[in-house]
C-alpha cells in the first residue's frame, strides 16, 4: 500500500484516491479470496479422500523424521505437490477470464472480429476429455512430473493463466498453499460436518455454498 500511495510516473503524477481504492480492491481479491478458495476446495477434497489425505499425511512424518530443514521440506514433497495440482485443476481459484481480440482470427469455424472481447473459461480447460481421464475424479497421480510440464506448455492447465498476463503472485500462492497444506495434514485432522450444501458458487470465486463446515482436531 505504502508504494501505491507513493509511485510517480513520468511526470511526477500520483495515484489518485480512486485508483488507489481499486488497486487496492484488485490485490485483495487476488492475494487473498483466491487462495482462501484453493485452500478451502483442498480440505474438501481430501475429506472426501480419505486415502489421498493419508499419503499426504505418510509423506510428511516421513520428511519429519528426516530431519529436513524447512527449505529443504518444502522442497521435497512430491505427493503433496500434485495434489495441489489437480485440486487447482479440479477447482481452479478464478474459473476465467477476459481477453481483447488483438486481430481477427477464426477457431473452429468461428470468426471472432478484431477489438471484441472475448472470455476464456479455466474450469472447462480443466475438464477436457481429451486431455483429462475422468476429468471429474478427483486423481493427483495424472500430475507426474513430466506430464504436468507438458500440460502447462499446452495451456491445457492454467489455474494461474497463461501467456504475458499469467498471474504475477503464482510462485508466491503455490509456496503459501504447500506450507499451509503440509501443516494441516501434518498437525490436524478434520471431518466434516453434516447437512451441508457441499456445491460450489463461483463468482467471485469458487466456495461452497455453506462456507464449508468442519470439525477440526489437533493431532
Amino acid at each position: 500500500m505504502s508504494q501505491l500511495i507513493t509511485a510517480e510516473d513520468e511526470q511526477g503524477q500520483r495515484l489518485s484516491i480512486d485508483e488507489l481504492r481499486q488497486q487496492l480492491l484488485v490485490l485483495l481479491f487476488a492475494g487473498h479470496g483466491t487462495l482462501s478458495s484453493a485452500l478451502t476446495s483442498l480440505c474438501l477434497n481430501l475429506a472426501l479422500y480419505p486415502d489421498i489425505l493419508a499419503r499426504c499425511r505418510d509423506e510428511q512424518r516421513q520428511l519429519a523424521a528426516a530431519g529436513l530443514s524447512s527449505i529443504e521440506a518444502l522442497n521435497s514433497m512430491p505427493y503433496l505437490e500434485k495434489v495441489l495440482l489437480e485440486n487447482m485443476r479440479l477447482v481452479p481459484p478464478v474459473n476465467g477470464g477476459f481477453r481483447k481480440v488483438s486481430r481477427t482470427c477464426e477457431f473452429k469455424g468461428y470468426q471472432f472480429p478484431e477489438g471484441w472481447q472475448v472470455v476464456y473459461m479455466i474450469g472447462l480447460t480443466h475438464r477436457e476429455t481429451e486431455v483429462y481421464e475422468l476429468p471429474d475424479q478427483f486423481n493427483p497421480e495424472r500430475f507426474e512430473s513430466a506430464r504436468a510440464a507438458d500440460l502447462s506448455r499446452s495451456a491445457h492447465y492454467t489455474p494461474f493463466g497463461s501467456g504475458m498476463r499469467e498471474c504475477l503472485g503464482r510462485e508466491f500462492a503455490r509456496l503459501e498453499m504447500r506450507i499451509f497444506a503440509s501443516r494441516l495434514v501434518r498437525d490436524y485432522s478434520w471431518e466434516l460436518i453434516e447437512s451441508q450444501d457441499l456445491d460450489y458458487t463461483v463468482i467471485p470465486v469458487p466456495v461452497p455454498k455453506d462456507g464449508l463446515k468442519v470439525h477440526f482436531k489437533k493431532l
